[in-house]
């Protein structure tokens, strides 16, 4: 809270209260289970891990398919069943606790900063307070539910176990679903769906709010160190969102390990569309502060015209008293605060030289892109047996 607000009593109760992740009914069912919401971010994983991969192993040992030749692919040797229920799940639960307290950094400081004019405030909150009751409508939780819920097994041909043929732990082409394949695909599997289909839909309600906000009449800075006109921060939240790249990517890669392994492709036949994905979650991940180029540009272009007038009577009367002036000498020079007054003024010039019209930088690029890139650099250690790898990093550092 600003002084000013402390001062007025205003209380900015969207904005104190604000969640991105805090609402809904999925959530309020959660809330009313109590002790649950209050566990550590990795209990809450290790619980979900529990629901959906717990009752597979039990059935898969159950019917011999847990590990052994009875078929195929056993669950312990599926790594697509890891990068689903041991990466996703705890990155998307992790995510909730990283993004949803940046995000909420970022509303505050919206809301505080002086970013938004005072007289903007009540659209600003009218806006907010659009995002939460769309964040907990019951209409779209229960689209996404449905939507989680459908057997997609069933409406794609090219399955791998189906149309190559092979006996795997949950069903073989001759005896269909086994115990563990069912649980995988009326529990396991749409409770995973669930928890992405809904952080797309917080994505796509944050990157509506994102979209509102660049339309206000805001205030930015082009003196500010950030180079972004003081949306530093926005851009350090909204990267973030690359822990669920990801999460997603984990999935992606563990269908590419399965390929790898059990049916004969190549890592380098699978890069094209890793490198694809990388590109792609970088691209929706930060393209929606491009919103914000207009108004940075606007800035920036009017702080350089007033500024360009003041550097040239500035470094002017610096010429006039020190390079032109007649008898005067380096000594005189000591311990005057000319040179160091002209070199912060044009460090400042630099500065709103130098501030992007685009609020996005390459770290946050290298970020999300390192993010979404890091399941697909794994599969790499499939190409090499770990005796080799070992022996290459012993010899260079041996070298």
């Amino acid at each position: 809270m600003t002084d000013g607000m402390a001062a007025s009593g205003e209380m900015p109760t969207f904005e104190q209260d604000f969640s991105l992740v805090a609402g809904g009914p999925f959530y309020g069912v959660f809330q009313k289970c109590g002790p649950l919401l209050r566990l550590h971010s990795s209990v809450q994983a290790a619980l979900w891990v529990a629901v959906t991969w717990v009752p597979l192993l039990a059935f898969s040992i159950g019917q011999g398919t847990g590990w052994g030749s009875k078929v195929s692919i056993p669950l312990l040797s599926d790594p697509s069943v890891f990068g689903r229920f041991f990466v996703a799940i705890p990155l998307l639960i992790s995510a909730e606790v990283v993004i949803g307290r940046l995000v909420r950094q970022a509303v505050l400081i919206f809301s505080s900063s002086g970013i938004i004019k005072q007289e903007d405030l009540p659209i600003f909150r009218k806006r907010l307070a659009t995002f939460l009751r769309l964040r907990d409508s019951s209409l779209a939780e229960l689209f996404l539910a449905v939507l989680a819920c459908v057997p997609y097994y069933l409406l794609f041909s090219d399955y791998e176990w189906v149309v190559r043929g092979v006996s795997t732990w949950h069903g073989t082409t001759s005896q269909g679903l086994s115990p563990a394949g069912w649980w995988f695909t009326c529990v396991s599997s749409p409770i995973l769906r669930f928890l992405m289909f809904r952080w797309f839909w917080r994505f796509t309600l944050w990157t509506q709010f994102v979209v509102w906000m660049s339309r206000l009449n805001l205030v930015l800075v082009p003196t500010h160190p950030d180079r972004l006109g003081g949306l530093g921060f926005l851009l350090h939240s909204q990267k973030q969102f690359g822990i669920v790249a990801a999460a997603m990517a984990s999935v992606i890669a563990g269908q590419f390990a399965n390929e790898i392994v059990y049916f004969g492709e190549t890592f380098h036949g699978i890069t094209a569309p890793a490198a694809a994905f990388v590109v792609l979650s970088a691209l929706v991940i930060l393209s929606p502060l491009i919103a914000f180029s207009s108004k940075l540009f606007s800035a920036r272009y009017d702080s350089l015209l007033r500024n360009n007038g003041v550097a040239r009577s500035v470094t002017r009367r610096f010429e006039d008293k020190w390079t032109r002036g007649l008898g005067a000498s380096p000594a005189a020079m000591v311990g005057t605060q000319d040179p160091s007054s002209i070199i912060d003024y044009i460090s400042t010039y630099d500065v709103i030289r130098e501030t992007s019209v685009i609020p996005i930088n390459k770290r946050a690029v290298i970020y999300v892109m390192a993010l979404a890139a890091t399941p697909f650099a794994s599969l790499w250690l499939l190409n090499k047996p770990l005796e080799q790898l070992i022996t290459e990093v012993l010899k260079r550092l041996l070298d």
